[in-house]
């Protein structure tokens, strides 16, 4: 199964090659396991910390946040439908790391740059 989120993560990743400025703005590193509705699930690292970013299924770099969310959640976070403080309060996003530094997603996931039609 294809997940929705998968997109997403594309255009994240063109993001982060081409805009110094989100990287640096960002400055952390995320691993995202994404939960499918068939409860398959799929690992997304976003690292804008290094002097690489990277974004891929490298699941063995080391991160400062790690996130457990369904693909429904994420896509409705990305399209603006939910933010990310909301789903977390819901419960709708598990979190383990800084709190502070995991509400950069917002950056990441902003959703006037989406191209994406959803």
């Amino acid at each position: 199964m294809a997940f929705k989120s998968d997109v997403i993560f594309e255009e994240i990743k063109e993001r982060i090659a081409t805009d110094k400025e989100m990287v640096k703005k960002v400055g952390t590193s995320f691993r995202m396991t994404i939960a499918g509705a068939d409860g398959k699930t799929k690992v997304w690292t976003i690292d804008a910390k290094s002097d690489t970013p990277y974004v891929g299924d490298d699941s063995s770099r080391p991160v400062e946040i790690e996130i457990n969310i369904k693909d429904s959640d994420f896509i409705a976070i990305a399209a603006g439908k939910m933010k990310p403080d909301q789903a977390f309060m819901q419960g709708k996003m598990k979190l383990k790391g800084n709190i502070a530094k995991a509400m950069k997603l917002r950056t990441i996931l902003d959703p006037k740059m989406l191209k994406a039609k959803l």
